[in-house]
């Protein structure tokens, strides 16, 4: 009888960390991970090794620390990191790239990772002031600035829009169900001024692009990611004489903004694409003085005994 041969079957190694990185983002597609997840993981990997070049190494837990110890990062950016840094070096490992993990020695940080922020609306004002409307990039910063502190919307889920689903007439954008964080598609509203400028930046797009191209993209008509737009914003708020200022810092001032100014927390949940309202409520972080006002307006025994008008006397 012959006997069967041995057959040395060798694993094709990952050369490079972005062989890896389109190996790794093959897999979880085919896992079924929404488009969503792609992109975060393909963000993040690719920041953390843009930033470590050497990283493909020996050092790469060395790298992986300095990176979630970076000096003002928040536990939510934290764990987002590693959310992404995780499964992605157990795929390089279980490819043959490391004997073992380098990441898998990081924890997740603990503690309130709800970073609400609440900037005065001057200072947006001066952010406007500062990028203009001169070139295409300034057009469409400042378009979608005005966009998202206009609706709430992700901007994650504002850099996928198309022109198809902006009616600058109705003043209204459709959210796609395969582009939400959520997986549910919703509308969302804006104002005369923002469609003005929205349908402004659409203008001048060549015609080209067309509908294949993101409505907020780059000079060249590329995709543009979460990233790139808030290190935009942190480059205007440094020119504007202003603090720390990011893409999501939008989506928190919008939502602080809708209930002072008289919008209600059921509406707010759907704009904002929450799940269940908890999630709005825990999202909203209103001033102690926003409270009290509130309070003074709507106390049952104040509206029961009004402040009676004292008499002019002699003066």
């Amino acid at each position: 009888m012959k006997q069967a041969a041995i057959i040395d079957i060798r694993r094709n190694v990952p050369k490079t960390w972005e062989d890896c990185l389109t190996r790794f983002l093959a897999w979880k597609k085919a896992q079924g991970a929404a488009p969503r997840t792609l992109q975060g993981y393909n963000e993040i990997i690719t920041l953390f090794f843009r930033r470590f070049p050497t990283a493909w190494s020996a050092t790469c837990r060395e790298c992986i620390a300095a990176f979630l110890a970076q000096e003002g990062i928040c536990t939510t950016t934290h764990n987002m990191r590693l959310k992404s840094l995780r499964p992605f070096f157990q795929f390089a490992a279980r490819e043959g790239v490391f004997s073992e993990s380098p990441a898998s020695e990081f924890r997740m940080r603990k503690g309130d990772t709800s970073r609400i922020v609440d900037h005065p609306m001057e200072d947006v004002k001066k952010i406007l002031d500062v990028i203009g409307t001169d070139t295409f990039p300034s057009l469409r910063d400042t378009a979608l600035l005005l966009f998202s502190i206009d609706t709430g919307i992700r901007p994650s889920e504002a850099l996928q829009l198309r022109p198809s689903d902006i009616d600058a007439h109705l003043r209204r954008a459709v959210i796609r169900a395969s582009t939400a964080k959520t997986r549910t598609g919703r509308n969302v509203y804006f104002s005369e001024r923002t469609a003005a400028m929205i349908d402004r930046l659409i203008q001048v797009r060549p015609e080209s692009w067309d509908n294949a191209v993101p409505v907020f993209c780059t000079s060249y008509g590329g995709e543009w990611n979460t990233h790139a737009w808030t290190v935009q914003l942190r480059r205007y708020a440094q020119k504007a004489g202003l603090k720390r200022f990011s893409a999501y810092d939008l989506r928190h001032q919008y939502a602080i903004e809708y209930l002072r100014n008289g919008g209600d927390v059921f509406t707010l949940q759907r704009g904002m694409g929450h799940s269940t309202l908890s999630m709005t409520e825990r999202y909203l972080a209103l001033s102690d003085d926003d409270v009290r006002q509130a309070h003074e307006k709507a106390s049952p025994v104040s509206a029961m005994f009004p402040a009676a008008r004292k008499r002019i006397g002699k003066l």
